[in-house]
């Protein structure tokens, strides 16, 4: 095979192998089909179902605005984990975050989460912290469950 030839084969295969990517992609979104109310969208395009009714959230706030208390009551016992993100904007309007686990020992577990961030013993608190939106993915072996809700921090 000369310089030519070789080329060509380079292309062609560059072009089968981008095609096939393609093709593979489109595939996969066309599976997601439309979310159902009792669905939450993920970032990849999977479904999961809502976590049971018996499940109840409650979050609030610190005396010192500093930190909420988050509670998680009536969890299954077939839960192994709680993946927790909490989001909220602080009074300067700056987008916030906080993404943690929580063991599920039993049917109520509490978590105490700091409104900021800490390093070293020291943390630096947002300030102005209004509302947070809360997500919550429950694991166990049989899958995964969602609970989404905004609360409002008085």
């Amino acid at each position: 095979m000369d310089g030519k030839q070789k080329k060509l084969v380079a292309i062609v295969a560059a072009v089968v192998v981008l095609l096939v990517g393609v093709v593979f992609v489109m595939g996969q979104r066309g599976e997601s089909g439309e979310a159902e109310n009792n669905e939450s969208t993920l970032p990849e395009g999977r479904r999961l179902p809502t976590v049971e009714k018996s499940v109840k959230v409650a979050v609030e706030k610190t005396p010192d605005g500093r930190k909420v208390v988050m509670t998680i009551s009536g969890i299954p016992n077939k839960y192994n984990s709680i993946d927790y993100e909490l989001s909220y904007d602080t009074a300067d309007n700056i987008p916030r975050g906080v993404l943690g686990s929580i063991k599920a020992t039993g049917p109520e577990v509490e978590k105490e989460i700091v409104l900021g961030s800490c390093s070293t013993n020291v943390c630096t608190y947002d300030e102005g912290v209004e509302k947070v939106s809360v997500s919550l993915k429950f694991n166990s072996r049989e899958g995964s469950r969602i609970f989404e809700k905004d609360f409002k921090l008085e």
